[in-house]
Order: structure tokens, then sequence, then C-alpha cells
């Protein structure tokens, strides 16, 4: 059968006039724009850094993920899919970078990160050979330890970090936590598909309305400073490299992959075109340059977002340079310091709010996931138990580990990397090391049944969001 996506015809490679780019492109920044600032604030707080940073990190955070979305969409050399697919900031590393810069520093932190998107990049064209060792069974206790592990973050924000300061747990700040909260609820529930996806981001901004008008936000300082100022190199110092930081990382990615390789996927039965191993390999590319970028520039770790897989299906616009618009307004956006220094002004509880409700979300969708498992077998019971048992030790006895020698506390506080490396290697103890296991299901979505010519398996992988499925369904996003 021919790739229609080789054709100059095919919808992907749609050329479309300017009057119709630019807002298609401004609709997808705006469905990703409230989880792309919510990360560079959130990393932050977790780890204690000033206002000043908080700049740095959203202009920083829009300049690569401007970067990769016309990566993915244009592709260069062998990097990019050549599909409408846009490049955010993982929340799924949050956790584990505010572990590794809380246990280390920042220099050790952006170590980690950079080495983990090379090796990511690196390791691209062979991943898809490892897709059957992560059955859900895996991935969903990896996606609810996230979850889970997220939850005091969000927490952080809204009561604050230290209950000795006269400020912690204020009643105005949980009253406008509150408000913010049920506003996510309420437009939720009365907006129609094509808007719901903007709930989040509508309502952060009546959430900062409500806190300026209560008193809760200082403004004085976003119109101080430069107008134009791209992002620096290096902002935190050069990178500092730590083993046990980079395997706890990686353990991360194991599920992000994943989760890219399911979007990847998605899109391309959108909009018509197959995701060979190859394609999926030069997504995946993108994924680990941006990353290794983001230890360069010193922001996050980047992958395909689950938000805009939803846009293309809803629009039905499948041209690749819709997404190529969007990723040069997010560079543009980028040389903007205004916009950092606004998000540093927004006040902790309307960000806490919103993002307790995204986080909680995260570990519902690995909830979900888990519901599909198999538990008639009480191997899989062992799994999920005592993976998520050991997972959410850092959570329920953030101590636990105090009396460790430090490069074993780094690990074991990271909840999701220890509940992962149980999961995979309970899954591989009570399902593949056994001798009677039955031969591969051809219609295991995990098993690699492709070579270059022929298409991989679609993989329902977790996002913010719901997945594709739900979206194409009717479901909210």
């Amino acid at each position: 059968m021919t790739d229609i996506a080789t054709s100059a015809a095919a919808p992907v490679n749609e050329r479309l006039p300017i009057t119709r780019l630019i807002p298609l492109g401004l609709q997808h920044v705006l469905v990703m724009y409230s989880s792309t600032i919510a990360v560079p604030f959130i990393v932050a707080a977790g780890l204690n850094l000033p206002k000043a940073d908080i700049v740095h990190l959203v202009a920083a955070d829009l300049l690569l993920c401007g970067i990769g979305t016309i990566l993915q969409s244009l592709r260069i050399w062998k990097v990019g899919a050549q599909m409408p697919l846009v490049v955010g900031a993982s929340f799924n590393l949050v956790a584990p970078m505010i572990v590794i810069g809380n246990g280390f520093n920042l220099q050790v932190l952006y170590g980690s990160i950079l080495t983990s998107g090379i090796l990511v990049f690196l390791i691209a064209p062979y991943f898809t050979k490892l897709l059957r060792f992560f059955p859900p069974l895996v991935i969903g206790v990896a996606i609810t330890l996230i979850g889970i592990n997220l939850i005091p973050a969000g927490l952080g924000l809204i009561f604050g970090r230290n209950p000795a300061s006269p400020d912690y747990a204020a009643p105005l700040n949980l009253s406008i936590a509150a408000i913010s909260m049920a506003l996510v609820v309420f437009f939720y529930r009365i907006l129609p598909e094509r808007w719901a996806q903007l709930s989040i981001l509508i309502s952060m901004a009546l959430g900062i309305l409500v806190a300026y008008f209560l008193g809760a936000m200082n403004v004085s300082g976003i119109v101080s400073g430069p107008v134009i100022a791209p992002p620096k190199a290096f902002y935190f110092g050069w990178p500092q490299f730590n083993v046990v930081a980079i395997l706890s990382l990686l353990v991360v990615w194991l599920v992000m992959m994943i989760e890219s390789v399911g979007q990847i996927v998605a899109v391309g039965k959108i909009v018509h075109k197959r995701a060979k191993p190859s394609t999926v390999a030069s997504a995946l590319r993108v994924d680990g340059l941006m990353t290794a970028l983001g230890g360069v520039f010193q922001s996050f770790g980047y992958i395909t977002f689950t938000q805009n897989v939803g846009v293309v299906s809803l629009t039905g616009v499948k041209s690749r340079f819709v997404t190529v618009t969007a990723g040069i307004i997010l560079v543009i956006l980028s040389v903007f310091p205004i916009l950092g220094r606004f998000v540093a002004a927004v006040p902790n509880a309307v960000l806490g709010g919103v993002t307790l409700i995204m986080f909680s979300t995260v570990a519902v969708i690995g909830i979900q996931i888990l519901a599909r498992i198999d538990f008639d077998k009480i191997g899989n019971i062992v799994a999920v138990a005592l993976s998520l048992g050991l997972g959410t030790i850092p959570v329920l006895a953030p101590h636990a580990y105090d009396k460790f020698p430090h490069q074993i506390q780094l690990f074991m506080h990271s909840g999701v990397a220890v509940g992962s490396v149980t999961v995979i290697l309970l899954n591989l103890i009570f399902n593949y090391w056994v001798k009677d296991r039955p031969a591969e299901d051809a219609d295991d979505p995990f098993a690699m049944i492709s070579e270059n010519d022929v298409d991989l398996p679609v993989i329902e992988a977790p996002g913010i969001n719901r997945s594709v499925r739900d979206r194409q369904s009717g479901g909210h996003a």
C-alpha cells in the first residue's frame, strides 16, 4: 500500500493561507500554554527559587517548546515526525527534578537532564523493540505514582511549604485556591467540547483576577526590566553529573517514551500518515534533543503534548504547517521576559488550585490503566501492591530514608523511580520468566510486530488530560 503521506496533496502537507495559519497556530499555543506555564512555576516553588529565576525558566521553556514543535512538524535530517505535533515541558519529570535539585544542587539536576536527553536521542531507534516489556501493568503503576508524587507539590503551592511560616494555610490563600478549583469544575461542566480544552487557562486567568482584587497579587515588578531578552545558556552554572540522578530520570523516561509513541501513532492515524518505526524514532529524537537542550538552557524535559493531539482530532485541520506556526509563535514569545515576570507574580494559591486537579488527574489515568489488568492472577496483585506501597513511601513518610547514605537517599526519595523499577522486575518475574508462558498475543498492543514498512500498534498512553480515544468519542479534554 502506498503511504499517502508521501503525496504533496496529503492533508498533513496542506499549505494554508497565513490568515488561517496564525489563528490555528495560536489555538495550539493556547491549549498547551497553561501546562507550559505551570511547570516552571511548580519546579521553582519546589526548589525554592527566587522570582527572577522563574522569568528565565519561562523564557527558556517557551523557546525549547517552540523549537521542538517546529522540528516535529518539519523534520530536519532524521529529527522530527513531519506531523502536526506540539512539544511541551513534561509534568512527569517534575517530581524527580525537585528530588534531584533538593538532594544535590541545580548543576547536578541539569547535568542529569542533559545526559538523559542525549541517551533518549541515541536509543530512540531501538526503543520500539522494548515495548513488549512495558505492558499496562507497568505503565499503570508508573503513571499512578507520578500523580501521587506530584500531589504534594500542588498542596505546597496552596498551603505553603513551611508550617512555621505565619502565612502557612492562610484563609485567604485557601479561599483563592478553592475558587480556582471551582472555576475549573464550572467551565469543564458548561463549555462545549471545543472550548473545554481551555478550561484550565480560563480558570487561571479568572483566578488571577480574583487574587488581584483581593489584594493577594503584587504586580509592581511586571513592567520593570528589559522588554526583549533571549534566554541564556547555562543560567544556573555548568552542569555536573551523578550516575544515580541520571538513572532516576531514565526510569521515568522509559514511561514517557511509551507515552510519546502513543501520541505519534494516534496523530498518524488522524492525519493519514502511517507511523512506521522510523517515524517514531525520528519523533523520539526530538524529545531527546530538546531535553538535552533543556540541560543547556537549564529548563526541563520535553515530550509530545497529549492536549494538542486532541486539537488536531477535534478541529480536523491536519496540516503540519499549523504547528510550525505555533512553534514560531512560542519562539517569539520566549524573547519577551515580561511574560516570565507576569508568571512570577501569579499567587501560588491560584496555580496550586488548578494544578492539584491536574496532578490528581494523572493518578486517575494510571488507575484507569490498571483497571484493564487481569487481577485474577495473584502475581499481578502482588506486583501492583508492592510497587505502589514502596513508591508512596516518600509521600507518606518523607523522612524514612534520612539515615541512608546520600546517594541511596536520592534514588529512594524518588517514589516514581522506586515503584517503576519494582513493577518492571515483578512483571518479569510473574509474567515473563515462567516456564509455561503463552506465546505473544498478536493483538497485544505492546507487542513489536512491525518492520520498516508496517504500522506500529496504537498504544493508549496516558497524559495530563484524557486519552485520545476518549476525546474522539466525545469526552472532555
